[in-house]
């Protein structure tokens, strides 16, 4: 069984975005931590799936999809003022981003 280490990364910055509202001191803006928390627990449960292999094909697209979402969500939920949350949810969504292209690059070499 070929274990892909970039999904338990993916489960690992879903933690942190769940965590991070509150160990980044934002969470009493409501748009951004509800981002957060939701977002972490798709990337964890979509990616524990993964991991079991229940889904085999494809899940990089949504892992791709997510993490722009992610990158754009300060932007489109107006938190962008906000530096440090946004740093963050532009750091994660590209972390996310890259994962997924490099498990499509190791998929197809």
């Amino acid at each position: 069984m070929n274990i892909r280490w970039q999904d338990w990364v993916c489960i690992g910055l879903g933690c942190w975005l769940m965590l991070s509202p509150w160990q980044m001191d934002y969470w009493l803006n409501k748009p951004a931590t509800e981002n957060a928390i939701g977002i972490g627990a798709v990337l964890i449960m979509f990616n524990l799936i993964s991991v079991n292999r229940l889904i085999d094909k494809g899940e990089e697209i949504l892992n791709i999809l997510l993490g722009f979402w992610i990158m754009l969500s300060p932007f489109t939920l107006n938190f962008q003022d906000e530096k440090t949350m946004m740093l963050n949810m532009v750091l994660v969504g590209s972390l996310i981003v890259i994962l997924a292209v490099w498990q499509i690059y190791d998929t197809v070499k």
